[in-house]
C-alpha cells in the first residue's frame, strides 16, 4: 500500500502540531529550527511502506576553498554519531544528513517522529563542530 506511511505519519505529525508538507504520496517534508541555524527534513517512504530515508537539506553551505577543512570535520562528526551520516555533495556545496530506517505501518507515526527529533539534535550537536571549522 505505498503511500499509506505517509499518510499516517503525516497524520501523526499533525495530532503533535508539527507541519509536514506533503511533496507526493511517498515524501513529506520538515523544517526545523534550531540554536544557529534550520534544516528541511525530508521523509521519503518505500513503496512496501516498510521502510523510510530522512535527508536533511538546506542545513550547512560549504565554498569550495574550504572543502579541505570539512573533510576532516565529517569524518570526525560521522565517528561520532551512528544513527545520522553527514556528506558532502560538491556540486553545490552543501552538507546533508542522512538517516535510513525500519518502519512498521502500524506504529510509523511514533517511529518517524522519534527519528526527526534524533536527527534535530544530532544535526544541531554537530553544528557549531562545523562552523568553527568553516570560519575558525
Amino acid at each position: 500500500m505505498a503511500g499509506m506511511a505517509a499518510k499516517v505519519v503525516e497524520a501523526f505529525f499533525e495530532a503533535q502540531e508539527t507541519k509536514a508538507t506533503v511533496i507526493n504520496d511517498t515524501l513529506l517534508r520538515v523544517g526545523w529550527n534550531f540554536e544557529g541555524g534550520s534544516i528541511s527534513i525530508f521523509f521519503d517512504f518505500d513503496e512496501d511502506d516498510a521502510h523510510v530515508h530522512l535527508e536533511g537539506l538546506e542545513y550547512i553551505t560549504v565554498p569550495a576553498d574550504k572543502y579541505d577543512k570539512i573533510y576532516p570535520v565529517l569524518n570526525e562528526i560521522n565517528g561520532q554519531y551512528r544513527l545520522v551520516k553527514f556528506v558532502l555533495d560538491t556540486e553545490n556545496g552543501s552538507i546533508s544528513a542522512k538517516l535510513d530506517a525500519v518502519i512498521q505501518l502500524d506504529s510509523c507515526g511514533p517511529e518517524c517522529f522519534e527519528l526527526m527529533i534524533r536527527m534535530v539534535k544530532i544535526v544541531e550537536g554537530a553544528y557549531p563542530v562545523f562552523m568553527k571549522a568553516l570560519w575558525a
